[in-house]
């Protein structure tokens, strides 16, 4: 992902969930509920098992997540025991996932949105943004921080493979909707968060020359 396309998408992003968020998301959340109940008992039995999947993967070994001792471990023998640049993929993996999953419960706890199925019960006036609990930690959404921050860096880096490795966190976000589970701001948000983070840490996989190299290179 380059930097034009990042912030070609954030210039798309921050004022489409405001625009989200003021007029839109209730209407599109009960109309999710009202012609898409049929597909809950799918989405829901998806989203059990992605998250079953992924509590194994975070149970700790000597204090790590298995998840991030393995990403780690292959970056390091990937990259200074085997020399392969590529390998720096597992550390954006690592960095991405956890600080999408972080920034997206940090921001929970600030934002404090009611969640749609309050507006499918007792209803709310307002935006339901900043208000008491419980069921108030909506935006963004955390499942789809989670699932594309694993998947979205692998789809930047194989193109070719985009579409297959995007259907598991495409589906988990439709069915954060269809489930009654957030807006769809909540879910978009959370796909710009891990945008921002490929990007970010998509850098540590660029090459860096030196002038003299640069020259050198230049010259040959």
């Amino acid at each position: 992902m380059s930097l034009r396309q990042f912030l070609s998408f954030t210039a798309l992003t921050l004022p489409a969930c405001v625009l989200l968020i003021f007029f839109l998301d209730q209407p599109l959340a009960l109309f999710f509920y009202q012609y898409f109940g049929w597909a809950m008992p799918f989405f829901g039995a998806l989203t059990a098992a992605a998250d079953a999947t992924h509590g194994a993967l975070k149970m700790h070994v000597v204090g790590i997540p298995v998840i991030f001792l393995a990403l780690g471990v292959a970056f390091v023998v990937g990259r200074y025991v085997l020399r392969q640049r590529g390998a720096t993929l597992f550390l954006v993996l690592l960095l991405t996932h956890e600080f999408s999953m972080v920034l997206a419960r940090v921001l929970k706890g600030v934002v404090h949105r009611l969640r749609p199925e309050v507006l499918f019960g007792t209803g709310y006036p307002g935006l339901g943004l900043w208000q008491p609990g419980p069921h108030n930690d909506s935006f963004p959404s955390t499942h789809t921080a989670v699932y594309f921050s694993l998947f979205w860096p692998l789809a930047v880096a194989f193109p070719r493979w985009r579409v297959p490795l995007l259907a598991l966190p495409v589906l988990i976000g439709v069915g954060r909707l269809v489930l009654g589970a957030h807006y769809l701001s909540d879910v978009w948000f959370s796909l710009w968060l891990v945008a921002g983070f490929t990007y970010l840490f998509g850098l540590l996989g660029q090459p860096r020359f030196k002038v003299d190299d640069e020259e050198a290179l230049k010259a040959d």
